[in-house]
């Protein structure tokens, strides 16, 4: 009866043991789940301010207010900061002119932030940012606009510095006015001072910061906390080349620009004038050139545009005959001699050969192809688009060419193979062409061009000799390359950046 009564009583004692554990456990369970409910919960508030303010702030810098105050709220053991000095922001454009570099902004973009130990919600850049876990996500986009081939970028930046925490206020004001970064073209510089932004050269002249952008490449990079977030963002708004630099907490995106428009100077000899951005089918709208002649000798000379890339090559020559260089402008007989131009193209991948076209009897005087004269000096004149000037398919003239189109040639003995153009709708196209059949030097251009990619180097060459016996004044040379461009995502035409400052006050 005894034991019967301990232990009864034991299994109570049990019981009270076992009900006081649980319930121990079931509260502790429970204070860990609405810790981080109220945790989840003030990081989702946090965002929710934090576009909030993204949105004030933008009316504000953007100049469409002075002043604008958001209620970001309780802080709930988290803290609010504005720093004015993390982050920056650098666009450069690489390569403006050979081996030219410009740094055409550099400046803090700072930000406003809200941090618990776990998770940072942060306003930066035109943008919202939420990092945890070691990695950032994009709660709204930042002030970064790409369409087509224009870029517009309003640079907003922080340029104070507070905190808070508690229930919790942001006032939000401008800085300043807006200032153009570019483009920035200055006024008629009559006094020698150049308008604010212009860039002073090392021989005292402005580089002025004009549309379109033209040569190299233009670049964005972001110093941030945040620098994934940006790196995914580039990545979604183009296709140009997005990289990340995880020690300097860096993301850049590069665009290549589109030289779609605009006069170039004629390069050295082996050198390039780069097309970038080259649309599909015949886009070559405008491509002429101007050759002057420059000390020495212009007998005997030839000129030549050509291309290399890849499996495929592609060339343009104008020979000047010999005596007739030099005596043209200095009592020479206009007309009474001839030029030659050959025009080859190759596709090694496949078994057509080399396409060689030509017309030896191009009178010298006239037409799209001709020799004329400035400041007495001999000039050769090529419009690689004009109507007026056909050639005869099969056969070449020229005995010099910058590149060795019969070691291209496997079938270099014969009548060379048809060729069909086959760009549907361009130009009167689809047409095969057999020997002895006729085309005008426009169409050979056009469709020449458009069998290469969206990018490659058309590189100029002339000969016999460099400097020695054939000289060309490079400063007095030079031409007109216009052509219809690609919409796709990894080209930039036009620039459009301001710089926006405003201050935050926590309060």
């Amino acid at each position: 009866m005894t034991d019967r009564a301990q232990a009864s009583n034991i299994g109570l004692v049990l019981l009270l043991a076992l009900t006081i554990t649980g319930a121990g456990v079931v509260v502790a369970l429970g204070s860990t789940a609405l810790t981080d409910v109220q945790d989840s919960t003030s990081i989702d508030r946090a965002e929710h301010a934090m576009t909030l303010l993204d949105a004030r702030a933008a009316v504000v810098g953007l100049g469409e207010g002075s002043v604008q105050t958001v209620r970001l709220g309780d802080s709930s053991g988290g803290t609010y900061a504005a720093e004015s000095e993390s982050g920056w922001l650098r666009i450069r454009h690489e390569n403006y002119t050979a081996g030219e570099t410009e740094d055409i902004y550099n400046a803090s973009l700072g930000s406003v932030s809200y941090r618990t130990d776990e998770t940072t919600v942060a306003y930066q850049g035109g943008g919202v940012w939420r990092q945890e876990g070691g990695g950032t996500s994009m709660v709204s986009p930042p002030e970064f606009h790409y369409r087509g081939t224009t870029l517009t970028l309003p640079v907003l930046r922080v340029r104070s510095t507070d905190t808070a925490s508690g229930d919790t206020r942001a006032t939000v004001r401008r800085s300043g006015e807006l200032t153009r970064i570019y483009p920035n073209e200055a006024a008629t510089d009559t006094d020698g001072v150049g308008a604010p932004y212009d860039v002073e050269a090392e021989d005292g002249s402005i580089r002025q910061y004009v549309n379109p952008v033209t040569n190299g490449t233009v670049d964005v990079t972001v110093h941030s906390a945040y620098y994934e977030g940006w790196a995914d963002y580039f990545r979604t708004r183009t296709t140009g080349n997005v990289s990340v630099d995880h020690d300097n907490r860096t993301a850049t995106v590069v665009l290549e620009t589109a030289n779609e428009v605009g006069a170039f100077a004629y390069p050295e000899k082996g050198e390039s004038i780069p097309v970038r951005g080259i649309d599909d089918g015949h886009s070559v709208t405008d491509f002429q050139t101007s050759i002057k002649k420059d000390g020495g000798t212009f007998n005997n000379i030839f000129v030549s545009f050509y291309v290399e890339d890849g499996d495929k090559a592609y060339e343009a020559a104008v020979e000047v005959p010999n005596g007739i260089g030099n005596n043209y402008c200095n009592g020479g007989e206009p007309g009474s001699e001839t030029l030659t131009m050959d025009i080859y193209y190759d596709d090694a991948s496949t078994p057509e050969g080399v396409h060689r076209w030509t017309n030896d009897s191009i009178p010298s005087d006239s037409g799209a192809v001709q020799l004329d004269c400035e400041d007495g000096d001999t000039v050769i004149d090529i419009d690689f688009t004009s109507t007026e000037q056909e050639f005869t398919y099969g056969s070449s003239s020229l005995d010099d060419t910058a590149i060795d189109w019969d070691e291209r040639d496997a079938d270099a003995a014969g009548d060379p193979n048809p060729t069909t153009f086959a760009h549907t709708g361009d130009d009167g196209e689809d047409t095969t062409y057999s020997y002895g059949d006729a085309q005008n030097l426009r169409i050979l251009t056009r469709h020449y061009f458009a069998m290469f990619d969206s990018e490659f180097d058309l590189t100029v060459y002339h000969g016999p000799g460099n400097r020695g016996t054939s000289q060309i004044s490079n400063s007095e040379s030079g031409g007109t390359l216009r052509y219809d461009t690609i919409a796709g995502e990894s080209y930039i035409t036009y620039l459009h950046v301001t710089e926006n400052n405003v201050t935050v006050e926590l309060d």
